[in-house]
Order: C-alpha cells, then sequence, then structure tokens
C-alpha cells in the first residue's frame, strides 16, 4: 500500500475490498479483505482536507526506521 493516496482514492480501495470480501468464500481471503477495508479508511480519516496527512499513532521505532 501507498502513502501517497487522496482520500478519495482510500475510500474507494476500501469500498473495493469490502466488495471483495463480499463475494470470497475463502475465509481467510475474506478476512484480509476487511482489514484491508479497515485500513482503507483508517487511512482516509488521516487525511487532513488540504490533503496534509495526521500523525498516526505508531510505535516510535517504526517511525524512526522509515525515516532512516
Amino acid at each position: 500500500m501507498t502513502n501517497a493516496l487522496t482520500r478519495e482514492e482510500c475510500l474507494e480501495r476500501a469500498k473495493m475490498h469490502e466488495q471483495l470480501a463480499a463475494t470470497t468464500a475463502d475465509a481467510s481471503a475474506r478476512m484480509m479483505h476487511h482489514a484491508m477495508a479497515a485500513e482503507f479508511r483508517r487511512r482516509a480519516e488521516a487525511v487532513v482536507d488540504d490533503g496534509i496527512r495526521q500523525a498516526v499513532n505508531r510505535p516510535i521505532m517504526e517511525l524512526i526506521s522509515k525515516v532512516a
């Protein structure tokens, strides 16, 4: 997943994963699609109106490793 998505793109991807979850018979795939939809909805909420991302609550080590 990319971090450079707009709010609308995140919502589109969330909807796509919800549709995929609804149409698959595979329980593990369905669970993964629900998780992906939830993540994209979370990302959509994290995008401020002017397109700037709000800081998300991540463990500090994860934030440091992405900067380095």
